[in-house]
């Protein structure tokens, strides 16, 4: 063929399964790694907060990559599904999605109980606060 022809040549379409499973598997990285941020920046009781505010940008990056990262799985695996590249991993892409949107879920779901805070804590079980 000559290069400097003008005939279009056909391009290969995206795989849309594989984009899916890779973002999804992204939006648990985020989740994870803002959970390790979470958990290094508490420090011993009566520190104050200045842990956590000094990690507070990192802990916003890990929840803007997974929000993105999950949205985008999403859009990939309806791609996926619908011009069928990759209907398997599209699958199982959003199954991933489906297990983290229930991991996030079903903590805020609970009537009554707050999901940060527990209600027993060692001082009101005994009456005391030593």
């Amino acid at each position: 063929m000559n290069p400097t022809s003008s005939a279009r040549v056909p391009r290969r379409p995206w795989p849309w399964g594989a984009c899916a499973l890779g973002l999804a598997v992204l939006a648990w990285a985020a989740l994870a790694a803002g959970v390790v941020v979470f958990l290094s920046a508490i420090g011993m009781p009566g520190d104050g907060s200045h842990a956590l505010a000094s990690k507070q940008w990192i802990l916003m990056l890990a929840v803007a990559v997974l929000a993105l990262s999950a949205l985008g799985s999403g859009v990939a695996s309806v791609l996926a599904w619908r011009t069928q590249r990759g209907r398997g991993t599209a699958a199982v892409a959003a199954l991933l999605l489906a297990l983290l949107g229930l991991l996030i879920a079903v903590p805020l779901l609970v009537p009554g109980a707050d999901p940060v805070v527990a209600d027993d804590t060692i001082w009101q079980a005994t009456g005391s606060r030593g």
